[in-house]
């Protein structure tokens, strides 16, 4: 039997750990301002909170997936297939990190050849990541403000443990998601063997990068985390934006049935 914790302290939990996972996404996502060994290094090791945020949630990924086809178009829909998305994107930025690194696996002897194709996924997918993330954190942000209120840490300190309790009680469920997280990370390494790949390394051409050597070097360490904010920020915004158009367009429709 599965033990889930108290509603109050799993959002606790959640958001301490969902802060935490943030922070270090960030950081994977300014390589520029990290240098290359730390952002492949937090790249790693980002994996773990990665999973555990997945399983932490797992009752609401299993709930909406069963229940996916049977619910109306909906906010929760949407959240899912965009859910889906972020996992993927992810999946992606992983993969084909793994396959352009520079520091961590020559440590282990083991050397990928570079490739512009894989460089320029790695690109695409991080940014699709920053951009969904960005989507993401909006669809939740009234709960976030909710949690973060109520946020003691000295007193919240001991909801941490809950996240033993729940990977404990979740085992196969954790290795279910490593079972398809490795099976989708196989399918999407096959495009290595694609025409589509090849074509894209064929017509690509290599593309000089004097402008960032001319930069001044305080800009290096500024631009990245400016681009990282601006990237997440403009689709958060843009989806709060119309959640706040849609609420209006609700209330002046039930105003109109109300008066009718």
């Amino acid at each position: 039997m599965t033990i889930i914790p108290k509603k109050k302290n799993h959002s606790k939990l959640r958001i301490y750990f969902d802060m935490f996972f943030f922070s270090l996404m960030v950081l994977v996502l300014i390589p520029q301002s990290t240098g290359i060994p730390i952002h492949e290094w937090a790249g790693f090791i980002i994996i773990v909170p990665f999973l555990l945020h997945l399983i932490i949630n797992w009752n609401w990924i299993a709930t909406n997936s069963t229940q996916f086809l049977k619910k109306e178009a909906n906010k929760t829909r949407f959240d899912y297939v965009l859910n889906w998305l972020l996992y993927l994107s992810m999946i992606a930025a992983t993969v084909s990190g793994i396959v352009i690194s520079e520091a961590v696996l020559p440590l282990f002897g083991i050397h990928f050849t570079p490739d512009k194709f894989w460089t320029q996924i790695h690109s695409l997918s991080a940014t699709l990541l920053m951009a969904v993330l960005g989507i993401h954190i909006a669809l939740h942000w009234k709960w976030i403000v909710v949690v973060l209120r109520n946020l003691k840490l000295k007193s919240d300190f001991h909801n941490f443990t809950e996240i033993i309790v729940i990977v404990r009680n979740s085992a196969k469920q954790f290795f279910l998601l490593i079972a398809i997280s490795i099976a989708i990370s196989f399918l999407f390494w096959l495009l290595n063997y694609s025409d589509w790949a090849n074509g894209f390394r064929i017509s690509s051409d290599i593309q000089t990068e004097d402008h960032i050597k001319s930069m001044p070097h305080w800009m290096m360490y500024i631009l990245p985390l400016l681009k990282v904010t601006i990237i997440i920020s403009i689709p958060a915004l843009l989806t709060s934006l119309l959640l706040k158009i849609k609420q209006l367009s609700k209330k002046n429709t039930s105003k109109s049935i109300k008066q009718s």
